[in-house]
């Protein structure tokens, strides 16, 4: 796993907790808009480093980071929303984009031959390599 795929995963997942506390927490109240900012924050990172992990564009970006940048965009309108005093539109903001992401972390890790499904293989199988990234000339096992 390359550095900034590390990087990421981190931070998406710091993102993930946050945000599963902050669903948990009761709204409006300092605490609720500190661990916001530290969500906003986390995933502001990982929509950024997403930019850096282009497998699917073969080097270049590829569809999945126009999904970055409408997270990005989406994180300035929950936050504009909410000075405006709009907590509607910043709820249905939050809770989309919170969804989206724990859906894109499913996403990455399920799809075979996606760099986190194949560390996770990996690290499941104590460091085998899945018959996927082998080529299939081999069969999968623990590699002495």
């Amino acid at each position: 796993m390359t550095t900034i795929v590390a990087i990421h995963v981190a931070v998406a997942t710091a993102a993930i907790l946050l945000g599963a506390a902050i669903l948990l927490m009761r709204r409006g109240t300092s605490r609720h808009r500190w661990a916001g900012r530290l969500w906003v924050s986390a995933m502001t990172a990982t929509a950024t480093t997403s930019f850096g992990i282009r497998e699917l564009g073969h080097g270049n970006l590829s569809w999945l980071h126009a999904l970055s940048v409408y997270v990005l965009v989406g994180l300035a309108l929950a936050v504009l929303a909410i000075r405006r005093g709009d907590v509607m539109a910043h709820r249905r903001q939050m809770m989309g984009l919170f969804t989206g992401l724990v859906i894109a972390g499913v996403a990455a890790v399920a799809v075979p031959g996606r760099t986190l499904s194949s560390a996770f293989a990996q690290m499941w199988h104590h460091d085998a390599r899945p018959v996927a990234v082998m080529g299939g000339s081999e069969a999968g096992g623990a590699q002495q």
